[in-house]
């Protein structure tokens, strides 16, 4: 009987370790999908927590999640210690677990304030690409000379890796730093003008989207016209660009409106201007065909069908 006993209780230990509610084919393949709407969870039962820990033995993703639920005391008891400890045991292979680390050590969670600590985490942390919010972290430190001493080309750097991703921020502190005397390669000053020219490509969309948006209301089939085209040039002294009309939609009040539409348009800061360049211009390109962004959509998607 004692046997009997012994063995239905092993099964049912290791029964509880199997993944909760059945197999499922993308949990096995892809396991963070199924863990990570247990953050969103405000409570959790101890046989879920169970297949919690059983796919954070199997796989990085589900481990970090383990570790916030534990951190910020997501459905359990919070518990700092045993947060700490599953971020260490997965930091060497995922690096976002560092930056977990680095922000408890900078805002002093589960101890004091630790600014030398949070550095040196944050510097773990971006080993591998990809980390853009603590790349930007890691620049600022480096800018301000927070937690060690100041490193100006480090937070160049830094601030260009995070650019891809990093949007205002990123371009903010390439400017700060060029503003004040950073020397940049020939590589990096190609960077800098590649981020400033995408800025101004987000913040010329924005402004052709609305002006196409106001179009749609007063545009019909039988006065559409041809897309214009509208120059914005840069001179060194004035981030007011000057304005142009490039090439025509046809409609002198299409055209007028257009131009209006970019009147308060400013750009995002300086380029570097080669000696031989003494001005940059941008194009932007205003359809008057009326429609919905959605119409076109349809459009094409016909268009391509036919063909």
């Amino acid at each position: 009987m004692n046997k009997v006993v012994a063995v239905l209780s092993l099964t049912a230990l290791i029964a509880g370790c199997k993944p909760f509610g059945g197999p499922n084919p993308i949990a096995v393949e892809y396991p963070i999908f199924h863990c990570f709407p247990y953050l969103e969870r405000t409570s959790l039962s101890e046989l879920e927590l169970d297949d919690l820990r059983y796919y954070a033995r199997r796989d990085n993703g589900c481990k970090m999640v383990l570790g916030k639920i534990y951190e910020f005391g997501r459905a359990v008891p919070q518990d700092i210690p045993r947060a700490k400890d599953i971020y260490l045991s997965v930091a060497e292979d995922d690096p976002q677990a560092y930056g977990r680390l680095g922000v408890m050590a900078e805002e002093g969670i589960g101890g004091p304030v630790d600014l030398v600590a949070a550095r040196d985490f944050y510097q773990r942390a971006v080993a591998k690409p990809g980390n853009t919010d603590i790349e930007l972290k890691l620049a600022q430190y480096l800018e301000e000379g927070k937690g060690g001493p100041q490193d100006l080309q480090g937070a160049l750097t830094h601030y260009f890796n995070a650019s891809t991703a990093g949007g205002e921020t990123s371009w903010k502190g390439l400017e700060r730093l060029r503003d004040k005397g950073v020397v940049m390669t020939i590589e990096q000053q190609q960077r800098y003008n590649n981020v400033f020219v995408s800025r101004v490509k987000v913040g010329l969309r924005l402004k052709m989207k609305g002006i196409e948006k106001a179009f749609e209301k007063i545009i019909t089939p039988a006065t559409a016209g041809k897309t214009i085209q509208v120059q914005l040039e840069y001179s060194p002294g004035s981030l007011v660009p000057a304005i142009s009309l490039r090439e025509s939609s046809g409609n002198k009040d299409f055209d007028q409106q257009a131009l209006q539409g970019f009147s308060d348009y400013r750009f995002p800061g300086v380029p570097i201007l080669p000696p031989e360049q003494k001005t940059y211009q941008a194009i932007a390109m205003v359809r008057t065909d009326g429609k919905t962004p959605m119409q076109r959509f349809r459009d094409e998607r016909a268009a391509a069908k036919n063909n």
